[in-house]
């Protein structure tokens, strides 16, 4: 979905949080605000291949939506490796392990 969340002026303003409204659209707004985030996952794609051991873990710490978690799952060759994404919006959390879910 496109974001427009901020598209039209609101009579009132609340802070940022990373709510239903927000996951819905995360996708677009992120890449639209974080420069090279696409190429991100290159990266930690990368970093994690080479870096993994067996019987360890990886973290995916603020993963949202679970991209980083699934970069990790596609090139960890590690045995036993177990990857533990966390978020403390229960909004992308719940759509994360949904997307996660999906890639089996």
């Amino acid at each position: 979905m496109q974001d427009d969340i901020y598209k039209k002026p609101l009579a009132n303003i609340k802070p940022f949080e990373f709510d239903e409204r927000v996951a819905d659209v995360f996708p677009d707004m992120i890449s639209r605000s974080v420069p090279g985030y696409s190429a991100s996952f290159e990266l930690i794609s990368a970093v994690s291949k080479h870096y993994a051991q067996d019987n360890t873990c990886l973290y995916d710490l603020g993963c949202s939506l679970g991209a980083a978690t699934l970069a990790m799952r596609h090139s960890v060759d590690a045995k036993d490796c177990e990857i533990i994404a966390v978020d403390n919006s229960p909004a992308m959390t719940q759509r994360c392990e949904k997307f996660i879910a999906r890639d089996h």
